[in-house]
């Protein structure tokens, strides 16, 4: 009596009801919140049904990821939920399966999602990632000799507008390449200030501090940006998450008021092989000035093993599936997803190639799902 499949047009409202029931939130909650995941519904949401309802569902997302040089398809988790009427039957586990089956299929060789570390790592997940956490005031701007720049409020429906900035975001060396910009932009709370050359977006729609999701400058203003966006909006405080090379950090840093770290959120690799020939372009670019090298790096999960094979000749990066070096190395998926994006774990065991890590990856919250 149970079937698993893709969400079909007319279940649509259904499925708001769903998932309304499952997380206690109000009517129409997730179409508002998350206006950029309504024309994927039918394509990404898969569903449960059970005695002719809904009664499981897991959203599967494609997010492009830019990595520097490199684009990585992934596959982004959210609205994972089941009726409470009949949890502890399995059907988060059916799904959350499923799911991966399908990414496999569609060759996103990496997934995302944002939950409990306990219950994800059952499916293979791991917390890793590195963000940066910070934290600007007027007076810690004003130590660091930061003058703002004049901004206004803009309307991001503007066409013009609209178009203006998806070309600075083009900029980001790392980002997500937004399928529907117009749309993300809609989401409640979210305000657009523009500057000469660059724009910031705050999730904080009320007066007052900042809740930086985005900040660019081509010129390298961003600071002087964040600092005009403050005067906007009579705020004292503006936080920032983003993803940095430690160049870049540090001129984030010397005008902060504290920063943190944390984890991107939690990651599974779903094709090793995969996953290592679209990050070949950052790899070579992050290799530049190291001895040649190659390694084989085995990924097991569940009994099953990828390999692949990573080469840097000094001028070359190349990456094969298969085990084709001497030197070979076998990790448990989240063990070397961890290695890979970043976090408290020993990569030792990866020699040179351990130097290009941690990929720095970054998902502003603006595009969590």
């Amino acid at each position: 009596m149970e079937e698993i499949r893709l969400l079909l047009t007319e279940e649509e409202e259904e499925l708001n009801r769903f998932l309304e029931r499952c997380y206690g939130h109000g009517r129409d909650f997730f179409p508002r919140h998350y206006p950029q995941l309504v024309p994927q519904a039918t394509e990404c949401s898969l569903i449960l049904k059970s005695q002719g309802k809904i009664a499981g569902h897991v959203g599967t997302y494609p997010l492009e990821l830019k990595v520097g040089p490199s684009t990585v398809v992934t596959g982004a988790i959210g609205g994972v939920a089941a009726d409470p009427q009949v949890r502890g039957r399995g059907i988060m586990s059916k799904l959350m399966n499923r799911s991966i089956e399908m990414m496999e299929e569609q060759q996103m060789p990496l997934s995302v999602l944002w939950g409990d570390r306990q219950r994800y790592q059952h499916f293979g997940y791991e917390t890793c990632g590195v963000k940066y956490h910070l934290s600007f005031t007027r007076r810690s701007l004003d130590r660091a000799g930061i003058k703002p720049i004049e901004v206004q409020e803009v309307d991001s429906k503007d066409p013009a507008i609209l178009d203006q900035v998806r070309q600075l975001h083009s900029t980001l060396p790392y980002r997500v390449e937004r399928r529907y910009f117009d749309l993300t932009l809609s989401r409640p709370g979210v305000r657009v200030f523009m500057a000469d050359d660059g724009y910031l977006i705050s999730m904080n729609e009320y007066r007052g501090d900042l809740v930086v999701q985005e900040v660019v400058s081509p010129s390298g203003r961003e600071l002087e940006l964040i600092y005009g966006a403050l005067d906007w909006t009579f705020g004292e405080e503006a936080s920032l998450h983003l993803a940095l090379e430690p160049i870049a950090f540090r001129l984030y840093y010397q005008a902060a008021r504290s920063w943190s770290t944390a984890p991107q959120g939690m990651f599974k690799i779903i094709n090793w092989p995969q996953l290592c020939e679209a990050l070949v372009p950052y790899f070579a670019q992050a290799a530049k000035g190291l001895p040649a090298f190659e390694l084989a790096i085995g990924c097991s999960w569940q009994e099953k093993v990828q390999v692949a094979t990573v080469r840097w000749d000094g001028k070359t990066f190349t990456a094969a599936e298969g085990r084709e070096a001497a030197e070979y190395v076998e990790l448990e998926a989240p063990e070397l997803t961890g290695m890979l994006l970043g976090g408290p774990f020993d990569i030792s065991s990866l020699g040179l190639f351990g130097k290009l890590l941690p990929v720095p990856i970054h998902i502003p919250n603006i595009d969590h799902v």
